[in-house]
C-alpha cells in the first residue's frame, strides 16, 4: 500500500468517524461517546494531512495546537452548564470562519483553483459559502443567548425572496471565480509563452 493510498484510507475512516460521532451528539446519552469518536476522527484527519509530502511550517501547525488546546480545555472544562449553549454556538461559529479562512487561502495560493481539478474549486467555494453562514448565524446565536442582543426575531418584509436572492447571488458569484479563475489563468499563461516568441522574432 503506497503513502497516498494510506492518507486516503486514513480520511475515509476518518469521515465516517465524524459522521457516527454527530449522530451520537443527538442525544444527551450518547454525546460524550459521539464526541470522542468525533475527536478520534478529527485526530486521524490531521495525521493524513501531515503525512502529506510538503506538508511542512511545523511551527505554525505546533503554535496553532497549542493556541487552540490553551483555550479551549480551560473553556470546555470552566464553563457553567447554563452557558453550555453559548460555548456551543461560539465554538461553531469559530469552526466556520476557520473553514471559511482556509477557503480563501486555497483560492489565493492556488490562483483562483486553476490548476485544480473543478469539483476541488467547487467543494471550496461550497464550504466558504457555508462557513460564512455558519460564522455570522452563530455570533448572532451567542450574541441573542448571552443577551448582547434582542432575542426578537427580527423579520425583513419578504425575507424569503430576499435569502433566495442571497442564495443565488452567492452561487452566481462562486459560478464566476471558478470559470473566471481558469480563463484569466489560461490567458495568462498564453501571454506569457506568447512574450519570449515576440522577443525571440525582434
Amino acid at each position: 500500500m503506497s503513502r497516498s493510498d494510506v492518507i486516503q484510507l486514513l480520511y475515509i475512516i476518518a469521515f465516517a468517524l465524524f459522521i457516527y460521532g454527530l449522530m451520537g451528539l443527538t442525544g444527551p446519552r450518547t454525546a460524550v461517546r459521539g464526541n470522542r469518536i468525533a475527536a478520534v476522527g478529527m485526530a486521524l484527519a490531521v495525521i493524513a494531512t501531515l503525512l502529506i509530502r510538503g506538508m511542512g511550517n511545523w511551527g505554525l501547525i505546533a503554535l496553532g495546537v497549542v493556541i487552540g488546546t490553551a483555550v479551549g480545555v480551560p473553556a470546555a472544562r470552566q464553563v457553567r452548564m447554563t452557558a453550555m449553549p453559548q460555548m456551543v454556538a461560539l465554538f461553531n461559529g469559530v469552526g466556520g470562519g476557520a473553514v471559511a479562512l482556509i477557503a480563501w487561502v486555497e483560492f489565493r495560493h492556488s490562483g483562483g483553483f486553476a490548476d485544480e481539478p473543478t469539483y476541488v474549486a467547487i467543494f471550496s467555494l461550497f464550504a466558504a459559502i457555508v462557513g460564512s453562514v455558519s460564522f455570522w448565524g452563530s455570533n448572532i446565536a451567542f450574541g441573542k443567548l448571552q443577551e448582547l442582543i434582542s432575542g426578537r426575531p427580527l423579520k425583513l418584509p419578504g425575507g424569503v425572496f430576499i435569502n433566495g436572492a442571497l442564495l443565488l447571488i452567492a452561487i452566481a458569484f462562486g459560478t464566476i471565480n471558478v470559470v473566471g479563475g481558469f480563463l484569466v489563468t489560461d490567458r495568462m499563461l498564453e501571454m506569457f509563452k506568447s512574450k519570449p516568441k515576440r522577443e525571440a522574432d525582434e
